[in-house]
């Protein structure tokens, strides 16, 4: 009957705090205790009387209590894992299941509701919405994100436009290149480097006579030092006919010896090592450092055999440097 149906809205005015008095439409007064309403009770009730009175909990809510009331008053929420009558929008629920009304109401399902599940469809707010505009809702939050996280992704892969630094391309989509720096504008080098074809080296006069690569060694402070690695050499110079040797390191170009091959003992005596016939050692005159210094030289080569081609380019050279000096000093 309708009496019947209508009862337990005016039991949950009671219980929500309502002005109207207990139990009128039963003929009567009661109390708040009288009004509550029992399992049992709900159990009776058909299917549309507890959707009706879902409906008209959430329209009474809505109107006489704010959100803080609402929030206290909802607080704690019980887990949706365990089982529950009023389980909605959720197909492995264990509680018995009911299609909700489509209205905005407090339990709405598909509406803008206050539980709502699905208003992120229908564009409603809620209060512990997880895919809407939720309270706590965080799907809507990563869409967001998502959306500035591709809309940055988009600017950064988009093609350079107008005014692109140089070392893009140009119109036409040739690759134009970058351009040397070579003035900086307010500042000037304290010197100027200039670039030259070639670099003297005081040889261009000379011809070369012997050319091996060797090891040189000075005898300094008791022990022998190596004085670098290079292309032993003996030159003649074009207008004189003097014969000097040369040895400058292979990786840097210093001199390393320096002097010329005179007969003139104790200079240029070439004698072998006593411990190795790769090695030959003599004295002389060397203006390696630029100047005069008497030193003790010793070259060492691959095999003995080169060591005795050098022996021999040696004494020949000391021999054309003796004809050299007797035909350029003055007759008597």
């Amino acid at each position: 009957s309708a009496s019947a149906a209508y009862w337990p809205r005016t039991r949950l005015l009671a219980l929500l705090g309502s002005s109207a008095p207990l139990g009128a439409e039963r003929g009567g007064g009661g109390s708040a205790r009288q009004a509550a309403m029992q399992r049992s009770e709900l159990e009776g009730l058909t299917a549309p009387q507890l959707q009706q009175l879902i409906a008209d909990a959430a329209a009474v809510l809505a109107s006489r209590c704010s959100t803080a009331d609402l929030s206290a008053a909802l607080l704690p929420i019980p887990s949706s894992t365990h089982p529950s009558l009023f389980t909605f929008g959720s197909a492995a629920a264990t509680g018995v299941s009911f299609a909700p009304p489509e209205r905005d109401g407090l339990f709405g399902g598909s509406g803008g509701g206050l539980f709502g599940g699905g208003a992120a469809s229908s564009g409603g707010i809620r209060l512990f919405g997880g895919t809407g505009g939720g309270l706590f809702g965080a799907a809507a939050a990563t869409a967001d994100a998502g959306s500035a996280a591709a809309a940055v992704t988009t600017l950064a892969a988009a093609p350079p436009g107008e005014g692109e630094a140089p070392g893009g391309s140009d119109e036409d989509g040739e690759l134009v290149g970058d351009e040397e720096v070579t003035a900086v504008y307010g500042w000037t080098p304290s010197i100027t480097l200039e670039l030259v074809d070639s670099v003297e080296t005081g040889e261009e006069g000379e011809e070369e006579l012997y050319s091996q690569r060797s090891k040189l060694y000075r005898f300094r402070d008791g022990e022998w030092k190596e004085r670098g690695l290079g292309e032993a050499r003996l030159l003649r110079n074009r207008q004189t006919g003097r014969i000097r040797f040369l040895l400058r390191q292979e990786k840097t170009g210093k001199v390393a010896a320096n002097h010329f091959v005179i007969e003139h003992p104790p200079y240029c005596d070439l004698r072998p090592n006593e411990t190795s016939d790769k090695i030959l050692v003599w004295c002389a005159q060397d203006y390696a450092d630029g100047q005069l210094q008497v030193e003790q030289l010793a070259l060492r080569f691959g095999t003995p055999e080169l060591a005795d081609a050098f022996k021999e380019a040696f004494a020949d050279a000391k021999v054309r440097n003796s004809a050299a000096a007797a035909a350029a000093a003055p007759s008597a």
